[in-house]
Order: C-alpha cells, then structure tokens, then sequence
C-alpha cells in the first residue's frame, strides 16, 4: 500500500472515531452513571466513562458520600474548564414529577412534607416538587387547628392539580383520609356482627355516654351500657384514651353506625337477684329516682328496687313520701322480671296501725288531744295517734248549736272525747265531747213531762216569742200565742226574768220542749176552783150562794 492510501485511510479511521464520540456526547437531560472520582469541599468529581468528568454540588447528597461509590445523575449542562454539571436534583425531579402525573391517573396518594404555614395554607415538598396544601385541606377537623402540629410532617396526601413553568402541584391530606375512611367502614361494616368483641379507644366522653374509636368508626357506648350499676357520670368509669374492650350490640347499616356495651362482657347480677333477696326478707336500698306509681332504689350496682307509692304507708291518703338519696329498708314481695327491680314494702316491717289503734283505743275510749285545726264543720284533734280526730260540730253539745267555732276554740287548746267510730277503711276517727256526759234529750220524757210546770229565766227574746233555760243546758219555747191572754205583749219581758209555765210538749227526738204561761194560768184557776170545791163538799154545812160569795169575797171593810 503506497504511503498516501495509508495515510487516507489512517485519517478516515480518526474521522470515524470523531463522529462515534460525537454521537455519544451526552445530552441536556440525559441520565448517566458514574463513580466519584474526588471530592472537593462542596464539589464532587463524577468519572461517569467520557474524556471529561462530570461535577456535582455535594450538598444535592443526603446519605454519606465516599470515593469509588457509584452514583445516578443527571446533565444539565457543559460547564467551562471542560466539565460537565450534573445533578442529583433535576434527577430526582424528574422522577418525582413522574411519580405526581402517575398518581393523578392513578388516583394514589403520594407523599408531601409539610415546611411551612403561609397565607390561606402550607407550603411543601413531594420529593423535589413543591407543594400547596390550602388551609381546609390540611386535615378532617381543621377547627381551631395549630399550624405547629402540621410542620415538618410528611403526609399522605391526594393531587388536586399539578403543572406550571415552575413545577408544583396542589394537594389534600384531607381528601385522602376522607377516601380511605369511607373504605375503611365499608369494610368495618362488611365484616361487623351483634355479638363480636371489639377493641378501641376511648375517644369522645358526654354526660350521656362516650364515643369509641374502631379505627375509621365510632361506636356509641351509652352510659346505661357501661355498668350493670346505674352510671350517672361516664367519666367517673372512663377517661379519654382508655383502651377498652366492648361487645357489639347493634349494627345499622344504612346508617353506617353501631352501638356497643362494656357491662356485657361480665354477668347480669339480676340472674342471682331471687337467690339474694328471697321474699319475706327484708332489704336496704338508696332512693335514686321518683316514678308516677313510686320509687326506685338502688341496692346494689345491677340490682333496682321498688317500692310502689301504696307500700309506704298503712294510711291510704297519707302524705308520705322518700327523698333522692334517702337510704330505705323494706320487706320483698315479688320480683318484677319486666324492669329487673325488687319490689319492696316499707309499710310491712311496721304492725299496721289501725289494729294497734283499735287494740289500744277502741271505740269508747275516753281521749285527750290537742286542736290542730278549727274548720266551720268540726274540730281536727290530735290525742296522739296516727291520724287526727274529727270532732264534728253536731257532736259538740248536746243541747246548744255551736254557731262560728272560732270562737269558742283555737288551736292549741286541749279536749277531751270519746271516740265514736274508727272507719279503717275510709282513714278515719270520729270523736265527740258531748257523748262524754247522758243524752239528757233521751230522759225528757221524766225529766219535763207534759203538765210539769217550771220556773224558768228568759234567755232570749225573738219575734215569735220567748226561749227560756231549762235543766241541763236546755232551751224551751214559749210562743206569743202561749203567753197571758190578759197582756199578750212581749215588750214586759226581758233577758233574765223568770217565768212560769207549763210544758205542752216535749219530743225529745226533735229535741223541742214547748211551754205556755197561757195554759199554766188556765190550769191554775181550774185547780183553784177544784180545790175549793172540794173543800165546799167537804164543809157539813149547808152552803148558800152568800156564804159562797162571802168565803171568796172575804169580809167586807
């Protein structure tokens, strides 16, 4: 070969080699790989296979960086000097900005560190892309949220938009929790039934139950199901954050709610409640609550007494009553299954005092008491029993029509009476002070027979005529019609002036005794006359119409 064709063919090779290393010169955006070659301060020297090596700032490396290890860049440009500037963090951000589009078509979550709160939200990194999160998106309760609980988190999170000459991207914590709670209960409630035993956390107490967390569901633990005792303060058994155990007891479905109890995982104490407090026993309870029918009592936590409002007293229209709180003893009578409640008398472990009443008092016994109350029929008395008495005002007196009570009696003032009648059935004691002494009416036929004549005082002076006293607290009657033919006026009589007459008529069932001066002056001339003739027919002497005259007359002057 001639010395020229070699050299043309030397120089074709060299041309070759020119535009094969021409070819393979890297790329703006290219990723190579190569093996650090130096580190220099912030500088690392890349060997990454070209005539040139390759720089990269040391700061774009996390991890611990040495000599010999191999690592993925990206070009960015061709520095001066002969260098290539690569990057770790244009790498980075392409493949972060690759994993964001997946996630949008994807509908995945991706991965956001919270740096900072800024106006109307956060702002972000996904890997080396920057991020917003608006403030209402930032978690499910944003209410009274602390940006401090958020900072320098890293959360998963759903991408709302992303895009820009800048690349960024708007996300939302807030919608990816909201996606995987609905998928969370759906399956809770798929797998969920009456009866299973969960674990969970204590998360919300009220007055009226508290709420537990099952994760993405809350179940609703109502204070009667806590304890078999009755729960009047939740937070006296629980506390927020107790890890509690429940028992499923209801499953809604299309509520996607469910209600659990604590007291069902141990045993029901009514199960043993016949065992415990047999009937005929007696049993101490603590009023709790007042019903319509009585009162419920707490003996122990899981065992309600009861005692029905006829139970507390042997008086039918007492007035007894039990107070909250109030510890009460009485005798079991029956079980009410329906309720769970002993039902209880207390009237029974005291003797029923209408017997003692009746044994210690009958009727017939002579009482004394003191008025509790003047009413316009009768006087309440109280001579130490159970129940007051009632003096009526007809059994007052025997003779006088008590007219305005008032003001004869007053409360306070001591009686004595006979009790007259004990009506258990109807609650009540009938008293009387007039039946301590004789019905003097049921002797006035002895004691004022017709044609007894009396002397007697005025005690009143009506239209119709005169009322007079009489033995015995009695009053008689003398009609204008009954008085002297002679000077039939009332206007010569006065209260306090004595008359005589004679009765006429005495009833002592309508209690009238009714007298005449008219008759006692008739009946007088006729004894008069009587006598005398009498004593006429006596005399042996022949009478003449003189002497007659003469022995009547008297002598002459």
């Amino acid at each position: 070969m001639s010395e020229e064709s070699k050299n043309r063919e030397e120089m074709m090779e060299d041309f070759e080699a020119l535009i094969e290393e021409s070819l393979q010169q890297p790329q703006r955006g290219s990723i190579v790989q190569g093996t650090v070659a130096q580190i220099n301060g912030d500088e690392v020297l890349v060997n990454f296979g070209y005539k040139t090596e390759g720089v990269v700032s040391r700061s774009e490396f996390d991890e611990d960086l040495k000599v010999n290890d191999t690592v993925e860049l990206a070009v960015v440009s061709f520095a001066g000097g002969g260098y290539v500037q690569l990057s770790r963090r244009s790498l980075n951000e392409k493949s972060d900005w690759d994993s964001i589009k997946n996630a949008s078509t994807d509908e995945k979550p991706v991965q956001v560190k919270i740096l900072a709160h800024v106006d109307k939200g956060y702002t972000g990194k996904i890997g080396e892309i920057d991020a917003f999160i608006p403030d209402n998106h930032i978690d499910l309760r944003v209410k009274n949220a602390d940006p401090k609980d958020y900072i320098g988190k890293t959360m998963p999170a759903k991408v709302l938009k992303f895009g820009g000459r800048k690349r960024s991207a708007l996300v939302s914590p807030r919608l990816y929790l909201l996606d995987e709670a609905q998928k969370q209960k759906g399956e809770f409630f798929a797998s969920v039934q009456t009866g299973d035993r969960l674990k969970g956390v204590v998360k919300t107490i009220k007055d009226y139950g508290a709420f537990v967390s099952f994760g993405a569901v809350d179940g609703f633990l109502h204070r009667n199901e806590i304890s078999w005792g009755r729960v009047r303060n939740p937070s006296k058994y629980l506390a927020e954050g107790d890890q509690v155990e429940v028992v499923v007891l209801e499953v809604k479905h299309d509520e996607n709610k469910i209600a659990v109890g604590m007291k069902q995982l141990t045993e029901d104490p009514w199960n043993g409640a016949a065992s415990k407090y047999p009937i005929g026993e007696s049993v101490k309870g603590t009023v709790v609550t007042r019903k319509r029918a009585g009162y419920v009592l707490e003996i122990e936590p899981g065992i309600d007494g009861f005692v029905p409002n006829e139970e507390l007293s042997w008086l039918k229209n007492s007035r007894s009553s039990l107070n909250i709180k109030d510890v009460v003893e009485g005798r079991v009578l029956d079980y009410d299954n329906e309720h769970k409640r002993v039902v209880m008398s207390v009237k029974d472990l005291s003797e029923n005092p209408w017997h003692t009443l009746k044994a210690t008092q009958p009727e017939g016994s002579v009482v004394k008491g003191v008025i509790k109350n003047v009413t316009d029929f009768g006087l309440f008395v109280d001579f130490g029993s159970f129940i007051d008495g009632l003096i009526r005002k007809g059994d007052i007196s025997w003779t006088d029509e008590p007219g305005d009570l008032n003001e004869s009696y007053k409360a306070g003032d001591q009686v004595e009476a006979k009790i007259l009648h004990i009506d258990e059935e109807r609650e009540r004691v009938s008293l009387g002070i007039k039946q301590l002494e004789a019905n003097p009416w049921k002797e006035l036929g002895k004691l004022l027979p017709s044609g007894k004549v009396i002397e007697a005082p005025i005690a009143n002076v009506t239209k119709q005529g005169l009322e007079v006293e009489l033995p015995l607290k009695m009053k008689g009657f003398i009609a204008i019609a009954d008085l002297d033919p002679a000077n039939p006026s009332l206007e010569q009589f006065k209260a306090g002036d004595n008359v005589t007459a004679v009765v006429i008529k005495s009833d002592g069932r309508d209690r009238q005794v009714i007298l005449s001066i008219k008759k006692y002056l008739q009946d007088s001339e006729r004894r008069e006359t009587r006598e005398y003739m009498k004593k006429l027919a006596d005399n042996d002497n022949a009478f003449s119409f003189g002497s007659i005259f003469k022995d009547k007359l008297g002598k002459p002057e």
